[in-house]
């Protein structure tokens, strides 16, 4: 009897010890000095913040309990952390754009929808088709993204945390940054969206199709094109390209797209296929492959770093001249280790560079 009542009262001796930091934590109330050395260590077990009173005599006690602060996923708090990152870095601060956040929360949403493919999705061309439409005109956008941390300080953690995210972060050629968040269910769990783009403000030209003139070039082969590109990607240590048949087809119709328009389209057709991920060209539902990419060139060539402008009598001058010199994407597009597949397609002059993953 004597042994049961002394378990007994172990037992809620132990019980009133662990309630006592939860007493504290609701009531509010002040902890009294002696007791706070006890409370303070359980508070640690049991993972409760204190705030810190200083005595008189100078001896620092836990003279109250408070709850953990939430931090919910919050887009503004995540940019306050990226702009600290890169003061902290020695980068420059980064002015915050409505319109590229537009960018943002698109692709944010649309990773919502299709989170099950988050891994296929055509990232590059959905920026591409999100930007078409803004008011701030945007070249060299990049940007990162990242599935599940419901909270800003987990996402940030993630980002800097992947080597190749953190450098896009402290890219200094960007002007501008936005970022977005959104959420879903994945695997039947709670899981946060969060999205940064950074860009430059391209100067506002009015854009013109250029037209070329009838007129008969040095006859340049798809395939001569293709080897050229494998010996610009060989000689940079990239990974060859297969020719692959679906990509061919996708080739011959924007080909199509630009004798039909009179000129380089600058990818609008590209952009309008893939708009609808429902409704893409029978050639690309069909292509096994990922990410799909474009370069377009006009024989009648202009070297987008000298401004001379010359008609390319071989493939390697359009692959070394035109697209290397290019602003526009095309020169990382051809270097680009993810591509395994292309084809090469021309007519009039016009040629057309189809990428796959």
């Amino acid at each position: 009897m004597v042994k049961r009542r002394v378990i007994l009262l172990g037992f809620f001796l132990g019980l009133l010890v662990l309630l006592t930091p939860y007493f504290f934590l609701q009531s509010r109330a002040a902890i009294p000095p002696l007791l706070s050395p006890a409370v303070t260590k359980l508070a640690q077990i049991l993972e409760l913040q204190g705030e810190v009173a200083t005595t008189p005599e100078g001896i620092k006690l836990v003279a109250s309990l408070k709850e953990e602060v939430a931090d919910p996923l919050s887009a503004a708090a995540v940019l306050t952390q990226i702009a600290e990152y890169r003061e902290r870095l020695a980068h420059e601060r980064l002015d915050e754009n409505v319109d590229l956040t537009i960018v943002a929360q698109q692709l944010a949403d649309a990773i919502s929808e299709n989170i099950e493919n988050y891994n296929d999705m055509p990232f590059e061309t959905l920026v591409a088709s999100y930007a078409h439409d803004s008011k701030t005109p945007l070249a060299a956008i990049s940007h990162i993204s990242i599935v599940g941390p419901t909270n800003s300080q987990t996402a940030f953690a993630a980002f800097v945390g992947e080597q190749s995210q953190a450098e896009i972060l402290l890219d200094d050629e960007a002007e501008i940054i936005a970022v977005a968040t959104s959420s879903a269910e994945y695997q039947r769990q709670p899981a946060g969206i969060t999205v940064v783009t950074l860009a430059r403000v391209a100067p506002k030209v009015k854009a013109a199709p250029v037209t070329p003139q009838k007129q008969t070039f040095p006859e340049i082969s798809d395939n001569s094109m293709l080897v050229a590109l494998n010996e610009y990607r060989r000689a940079h240590g990239i990974p060859q390209l297969i020719e692959h048949p679906l990509l061919c087809q996708y080739a011959q119709k924007r080909v199509g797209d630009l004798v039909a328009f009179g000129g380089l389209d600058g990818h609008a057709g590209f952009q309008k296929d893939f708009a609808d991920l429902s409704n893409l060209p029978e050639a690309i539902k069909q292509y096994p492959g990922g990410k799909i990419g474009e370069n377009l060139a006009y024989q009648n060539c202009r070297n987008m770093t000298t401004g001379d402008g010359f008609i390319a009598q071989t493939a390697a001058a359009i692959i070394e001249w035109c697209f290397d010199s290019s602003t526009k994407g095309h020169r990382e597009a051809q270097l680009n280790p993810k591509f395994t597949a292309a084809c090469v397609r021309h007519q009039d002059g016009l040629f057309a560079v189809i990428f796959g993953e």
